[in-house]
């Protein structure tokens, strides 16, 4: 199944309208379409493949509106991006209910590097190693002025590891992770009584 566009731009519920309508929701905290056209025709009008549904509880669920889809991988990116997205609105529902203190962030990184760095991390030869010359690098930045890199660090003699590093305003480091053996997250690092969440989405 081909189509010429696909969307996850249409993003609804009471936690984007400023509660309105939270009753009549029910359950539901936000939600975003995955809207698809098959042809560049600006006449042509969109169908919903997908929606992904953020509840009050913190749960993701997807609803697939069209079955053929679930194992279409641009649909699947799609939505693991809305995903990410639905992540760093339940972090900030919980700020404004003072249940935590978190600032949160999505990276998107295209899907060619991610199936790079995902071979880094599982080589098992020579020829297949990252080199440690060689960081892949992505930088999230918070309304504070804080920032986070999330890294694929290489070595010459066996697979890449991947971190995360926090700095503050002026670019000093302020804490960072174990090394892991996965880069798609959740990254948390906590500073001064603050969770900083970064949340990796995968694009084209």
């Amino acid at each position: 199944m081909n189509f010429a566009e696909i969307k996850h731009d249409y993003i609804w519920g009471p936690a984007v309208e400023n509660d309105a309508g939270a009753s009549a929701c029910g359950d539901l905290l936000a939600a975003v379409s995955i809207d698809a056209w098959k042809t560049d025709s600006t006449d042509e009008e969109g169908m919903v493949l997908a929606n992904v549904l953020l509840t009050t509880h913190g749960d993701i669920v997807v609803d697939f509106h069209d079955n053929g889809v679930r194992m279409h991988q641009p649909v699947l990116d799609h939505i693991q991006a809305a995903k990410a997205e639905l992540k760093r609105i339940w972090q900030e529902h919980l700020c404004r209910h003072g249940e935590k203190s978190v600032c949160a962030a999505v990276v998107t990184i295209p899907r060619s590097v991610m199936d790079q760095i995902n071979g880094y991390l599982t080589a098992d030869t020579e020829s297949a190693y990252q080199g440690e010359d060689n960081t892949i690098s992505y930088t999230a930045r918070f309304p504070d002025g804080k920032e986070m890199d999330v890294k694929c660090c290489g070595c010459r003699e066996e697979a890449s590891w991947a971190e995360a590093v926090l700095f503050d305003k002026c670019g000093n480091e302020l804490c960072c992770t174990e090394c892991a053996e996965e880069f798609d997250g959740p990254w948390i690092l906590e500073d001064e009584g603050t969770d900083y969440v970064v949340y990796i989405a995968i694009g084209k």
